[in-house]
């Protein structure tokens, strides 16, 4: 395929070549049996190329990537005009009969400079705008570069027709005058100048655009030598100078016109193609993955819909195209939920959430939606993609859920207070005649049934005091997290302060920052209080001592509680470490331990174990200093949430 291409593009440039090479022989041809009509017939045809090159140009303007092309193609209209009064006035045409060979070759000059002052200003703009080259020729600009050619050549008119400002060319007899000559090298230079910013700018023009351009100034560069010697206005060398002009005007045309248009105009082509292709293969992935795609442009217009979204909605792509998302808007959402999500997507980011819409035919569904922002390549945002899936069934169902586990929350409440009502009241009886028997064991002086009695007694004791423990669980488990901001010193001095009047031989030391603070959950007071109080009562032999301490971390809060007692049970650790069965708990006393646990846990913190250095045991609950609750799939929220 490479090298068919590569055929056809060398046979086409050889058939130019052919085409010009025979073009220029036909007109040697006829210059040898009539200069004059080999004048007219070379310059007419350079003027038809000049006007060629500007129809097109001018026509295709927005569709030339090279500002230079864009003002050589302007330039070559008013070079043609020139060069047309210059055939006119040629000897021997008859159109101003009175003003001999003079004329015609001031023309010629001015001309030259025109098409030489071009090539160079093509240039400098070409050097000005850069490689990217990204100015667009508005209507304004164009304008001013119209207006600009159309003073420069009415003022070189004025002044050969009317002031007759313009130096002398040629005199009848003598030929050539010095003007002329140094015209014609002063238009030399002016196009080596030209040459020179072509060849500076190479690297961002096609190679055959700058191949083409650099042979046709070559090529005018010879012709103005070649109108440096001429005497006679019909000479060979005249003749040459006209035939050098015609094939470097060709050049022009092949550069600007086939090369600098007509073919980027396929490669447009190709591009459109393959675009489509691209599309084509877009829509088909779109349609396959089994989600709703809607793309609009920056403003929020519909540009495209897939198949599925059109079954989500209910409306076609044709109704959807050129209209607002708003179409399906439902209104259970307000305006600042809209405009966070625009403030979003325009910011650059992507936004993703749910959003209660309505289909065409009134039925309301939910979505989760992800929006995200399609860049330019300067990196302006130029689309939005957005991606539905239909999660209305979902939603039905966790909210079937919640209802479920809601009532089974509510159940367990209710039986849980008639449970803990009917021990109390049982444990109340049997506490009662125990203390009864106890005291009627005085009066017999019977030690076994005192002991017996004062067991019954404990046991009660502890009984009742689970169930209160059980109720503060269940109000736990059934209570929404919510942060507060908890002053540790304060809350720690309150703590001690109601414990030490409950265990007044207990030694509570306490050892925290001023002015620690930390926002956490409200629960964690009576944590701490569970913590301090299991050290003080498990204490069974001489003073209690704890020691309350805590430090501040970059991200946590580290509470220390040290004791002397017994230490914490290893079945009772294992069940917070997960490491046993929570059926332990039936038979320790490790229920307020785990609560402790739990509040930790759901205030995003750990909790800790260690052996003291003599004896006793550390336990140390780590907290977030900042703990922002978020919502969370959890049985706690279901009350609040209805």
């Amino acid at each position: 395929m490479a090298v068919s291409s590569m055929v056809f593009r060398w046979r086409t440039h050889v058939g130019a070549l052919v085409g010009v090479a025979g073009g220029v022989s036909a007109l040697y041809l006829v210059q040898l049996r009539n200069y004059l009509l080999f004048h007219s017939l070379a310059e007419l045809g350079s003027i038809l190329i000049a006007a060629v090159v500007f129809l097109i140009t001018w026509n295709a303007r927005e569709e030339l990537d090279r500002s230079f092309l864009v003002v050589l193609g302007v330039s070559y209209l008013f070079v043609a005009g020139v060069d047309l009064l210059h055939v006119l006035a040629y000897k021997g045409m008859g159109v101003f009969p009175d003003t001999g060979p003079n004329l015609p070759t001031q023309l010629w000059v001015l001309g030259r400079y025109l098409e030489a002052g071009s090539l160079l200003a093509a240039g400098i703009v070409g050097l000005v705008v850069g490689e990217r080259d990204d100015l667009e020729w508005t209507g304004e600009r164009l304008f001013v570069l119209v207006t600009g050619y159309a003073a420069v050549v009415g003022f070189g008119l004025g002044s050969i027709f009317v002031v007759d400002w313009f130096p002398q060319m040629y005199v009848e007899g003598s030929g050539l005058t010095r003007a002329k000559i140094g015209s014609e090298y002063v238009v030399i230079a002016l196009f080596a100048a030209s040459l020179g910013l072509l060849y500076s700018q190479r690297e961002t023009f096609n190679r055959r655009i700058f191949q083409f351009l650099a042979g046709s100034i070559l090529l005018t560069m010879g012709a103005e030598v070649a109108f440096t010697v001429y005497i006679d206005v019909y000479g060979l060398s005249n003749a040459i100078g006209h035939l050098l002009k015609f094939a470097s005007f060709y050049l022009i045309y092949l550069s600007v016109v086939k090369v600098g248009i007509k073919e980027p105009q396929k490669t447009l082509y190709r591009t459109l193609a393959q675009r489509e292709a691209e599309a084509r293969k877009f829509k088909k992935a779109a349609d396959y993955s089994g989600h709703a795609v809607l793309i609009t442009d920056r403003e929020g217009t519909i540009q495209y819909v897939n198949d599925a979204w059109e079954a989500m909605t209910g409306y076609s792509a044709v109704d959807a195209r050129g209209r607002n998302p708003k179409l399906l808007k439902s209104g259970e959402h307000d305006e600042p939920f809209y405009d966070e999500l625009w403030s979003t997507i325009l910011a650059g980011d992507v936004w993703e959430g749910e959003i209660v819409n309505e289909r065409r035919d009134g039925d309301r569904y939910v979505i989760h939606q992800t929006i995200a922002p399609i860049f330019a390549e300067d990196g302006a945002i130029q689309n939005f993609v957005a991606i539905h899936d239909d999660i209305t069934d979902q939603k039905a169902y966790q909210r079937q859920l919640e209802t479920d586990l809601h009532q089974s929350v509510t159940q367990l409440q209710v039986l849980a207070r008639v449970l803990r009502h009917n021990i109390r009241n049982e444990m109340n009886v049997i506490a009662g005649n125990a203390e009864m028997i106890h005291e009627r064991s005085d009066d017999t002086n019977n030690d076994d049934i005192a002991s017996m009695a004062a067991r019954i007694v404990d046991a009660s004791d502890q009984l009742l005091a689970q169930t209160d423990k059980q109720r503060e669980i269940v109000q736990l488990l059934s209570t929404p997290p919510t942060a507060t901001t908890l002053e540790l010193p304060a809350v720690v001095d309150e703590i001690v302060s109601q414990l030490e009047q409950q265990y007044p031989q207990a030694d509570v030391t306490v050892d925290i920052p001023a002015d620690l603070e930390l926002r956490t959950l409200p629960e964690l007071e009576q944590a701490i209080t569970e913590v301090v109080e299991n050290a003080i009562v498990h204490t069974r032999e001489g003073t209690p001592a704890v020691a309350i301490s805590a430090r501040s971390r970059e991200q946590t809060v580290e509470i220390r509680v040290e004791d002397d007692g017994p230490g914490i049970p290893v079945a009772e650790r294992q069940i917070i470490a997960g490491d046993a069965e929570i059926d332990a708990l039936l038979h320790s006393n490790g229920l307020g331990l785990w609560l402790v646990d739990h509040i930790v846990t759901k205030a995003g913190g750990t909790i800790r174990f260690e052996d003291a250095d003599s004896r006793g045991s550390v336990v140390t609950l780590v907290v977030p200093r900042n703990r922002t609750m978020a919502d969370r799939h959890d049985p706690s929220q279901v009350t609040a949430s209805r």
